[in-house]
């Protein structure tokens, strides 16, 4: 059956936003006087929820992660948004799915706000039916509550019919949790092995591969 009800992920999945979250991590860790931890730690960032991000890896207290959060958003929100590029063939991909009149949603970690921001900078916000993702203020969605919120607007008739696609385990399990099928895609910043222990429907390595299940 064709997916007909097509979920995205936002960072690692529709644009790279590395170099705007990497450097967004770098200003809250200064506020906190942290010294900054290799690349792959901070490239980590980009996915899950950032107050898990910053518990695990530097055993912030429940104060401090919130103060982290809202400092790394007060860079990203003057910042660090502008600096998300969309990957090479997304946006050929996203039109072709509209002409094939495809229902799109987004469901992301990022806030909503600045989900839609970009969308709009890039002209693409016309193209998708539901955005969903975190609150500006810092409150802690889990990816399984985004894609819940896409599906409700969607009101597919089938769950057979829909698809989430993303760059980490959470976007998998997010998907599993709703009973829909999962694309896991290898150019973001997900682990490989993680992604494929999280059982996803399908595994792809670019784009094109994406394309070719979802078109």
């Amino acid at each position: 059956m064709p997916y007909n009800y097509v979920i995205f992920d936002f960072d690692g999945t529709l644009f790279d936003s590395r170099i705007g979250i990497v450097d967004s991590v770098k200003y809250a860790l200064d506020k906190l006087q942290i010294d900054h931890p290799s690349e792959d730690v901070l490239t980590s960032f980009i996915g899950p929820p950032l107050h898990e991000s910053f518990q695990n890896h530097f055993g912030l207290s429940k104060d401090d992660t919130a103060y982290a959060v809202v400092k790394l958003r007060e860079y990203y929100g003057d910042k660090g948004y502008m600096q998300s590029k969309p990957y090479e063939g997304i946006f050929e991909i996203i039109k072709a799915l509209q002409k094939q009149h495809k229902m799109l949603g987004i469901a992301t970690a990022k806030p909503t706000q600045y989900a839609h921001s970009i969308l709009v900078e890039n002209l693409w916000d016309s193209y998708f039916h539901s955005i969903h993702g975190s609150k500006l203020e810092g409150e802690l969605f889990p990816k399984e509550k985004t894609i819940g919120e896409v599906l409700v607007d969607f009101n597919p008739r089938s769950l057979e019919e829909c698809v989430m696609i993303g760059d980490t385990i959470y976007d998998i399990k997010g998907a599993q949790q709703h009973n829909i099928d999962a694309i896991a895609v290898d150019y973001g910043y997900g682990k490989t092995r993680d992604l494929k222990d999280a059982r996803p429907t399908h595994f792809v390595h670019t784009v094109e591969e994406m394309s070719r299940i979802i078109l």
